[in-house]
């Protein structure tokens, strides 16, 4: 997204370490918590996108004023263009139909005010190819191994290694966006370099992601499987509003997703989704018969792609979740016994008092839901079912001074006249919201900013 927006204006050479949505050679090892979902990385052209669903959602307002060095205002023209990019629609099509579905909530007694709108194109977009950045853009296969430091605290060049030999590639201005799991550790080479700025001892502190999974399933009296996967007027995307518990510096969303059938004991195991794995290799046979103990999917599938709603009374309950910045340091770069292959681990901790937010969430939920809901079963394992949300964020996160963060409020790096961080590693607090477009709307605000330099 920001290649695209400054190829007019400046030459735009992009690093990237292969062309593959994943690459052995760049593991990522779970030391802690595992992330229970693979790939939860995204590599070649066109990153993350590639592999998964353009879920299309704003942070609120309301989680900018406590963890932004801006408020949302500043982002708000950035993120309708990057809607549009996206997804081919005006954003204040989308925002009219979260505010038609709210009310049509409010019409079964359901709660719905503040509800967030989280709108899915029916076809996923591959960013790189889509904007035909091949044409604009010249791409490097290559890994960064090293920076190079003027004096003065700025980037000279980066060293880059390929196979079978090392290069360097000197620029005016410099941009990490390897993600959420890569830029810290882009930062850490920066300061093995010889830096030591206040900013770089935060790279691959205070990490976040949103912890998800099927934590229960509810039987209800209201149809509210009409309104799954709604789709919005005018387009052939659809929509959803998840509900949203907010608890002391943390929200919590839950979507309730149309079942098959309610509780009975080995339905747990069948608790699941293949949806992902059938994105990622629609060409595998062995996926759609895994359809077959996924009966949920069936109905997921017939309402996304078909339109046609299924008259079901019961649902499962999905939580997705944000957790505080993680205090300890979670993304490090470690040796293998392969000097080609350059693993990063991730240490990725819930705690016990983590816990008892989620479980208090969950008990407001169906408090809230009470008066609509029949029966409701809450899965025992729940919390160990738990697995990433792929939206890995925070460990080079803005703030207002290198006291609290590694970049400023440009994303540029505290104390680095040219080197900037772009992807999800900034943001600083992301409330229930996939980051994908606001990763997006970044882009195109560091993009006005670097026009504005030049």
């Amino acid at each position: 997204m920001l290649a695209h927006a400054i190829k007019d204006t400046h030459e735009v050479t992009l690093v990237e370490r292969g062309s593959a949505g994943s690459h052995d050679l760049y593991p990522v090892v779970d030391r802690a918590r595992p992330a229970g979902m693979w790939p939860h990385v995204g590599a070649g052209p066109g990153g993350s996108t590639q592999l998964w669903h353009n879920g299309l959602i704003e942070i609120e307002a309301s989680v900018f004023e406590r963890g932004w060095p801006f408020p949302k205002s500043e982002l708000d023209a950035f993120y309708a263009s990057a809607f549009q990019l996206l997804s081919g629609l005006e954003i204040g099509l989308v925002r009219a139909a979260i505010e038609d579905l709210a009310k049509r909530y409010r019409a079964l007694g359901l709660p719905a005010d503040g509800l967030p709108g989280l709108f899915y194109p029916q076809t996923p977009m591959n960013v790189w190819q889509a904007l035909g950045l091949a044409n604009s853009v010249k791409l490097v296969q290559a890994d960064v191994v090293g920076v190079e430091l003027r004096e003065g605290e700025s980037v000279r060049a980066l060293q880059l290694r390929t196979p079978g030999q090392t290069q360097r590639l000197e620029g005016d201005v410099f941009v990490f966006a390897a993600g959420g799991l890569g830029t810290p550790v882009l930062l850490q080479t920066l300061a093995a370099a010889g830096s030591s700025l206040p900013a770089l001892q935060h790279a691959g502190l205070h990490y976040e992601d949103h912890p998800m999974g099927f934590v229960g399933e509810v039987e209800v009296t209201v149809p509210l499987y009409r309104l799954w996967n709604f789709r919005v007027p005018g387009t052939d995307g659809n929509l959803r509003l998840p509900f949203v518990v907010r608890r002391p510096g943390i929200d919590i969303s839950f979507q309730l997703r149309p079942a098959a059938t309610y509780y009975r004991d080995t339905r747990r195991q069948r608790v699941g989704t293949v949806l992902n794995e059938l994105r990622r290799a629609p060409w595998n046979l062995w996926n759609y018969f895994k359809l077959f103990a996924h009966w949920d999917d069936v109905l997921d599938i017939l309402s996304f792609k078909f339109g046609v709603h299924w008259p079901t009374r019961h649902y499962t309950l999905l939580m997705m979740a944000e957790m505080p910045p993680q205090l300890e340091l979670a993304i490090v770069a470690a040796e293998g016994k392969d000097a080609n292959v350059r693993h990063r681990e991730r240490r990725w901790v819930l705690t016990s008092a983590y816990r008892q937010e989620l479980s208090a969430a969950i008990d407001e939920l169906l408090e809230q839901l009470q008066p609509v809901v029949r029966r409701a079963n809450l899965f025992p394992n729940w919390w160990e079912e738990l697995r990433t949300g792929a939206h890995h964020s925070g460990t080079a996160r803005m703030s207002v001074d290198a006291a609290r963060g590694v970049c400023d409020a440009d994303c540029r790096v505290h104390g680095v006249g040219n080197l900037y961080v772009c992807d999800g590693a900034v943001i600083p607090a992301s409330g229930v919201a996939n980051t994908g477009l606001t990763i997006a709307a970044l882009a195109l605000r560091l993009a006005a900013h670097l026009q504005a330099r030049r």
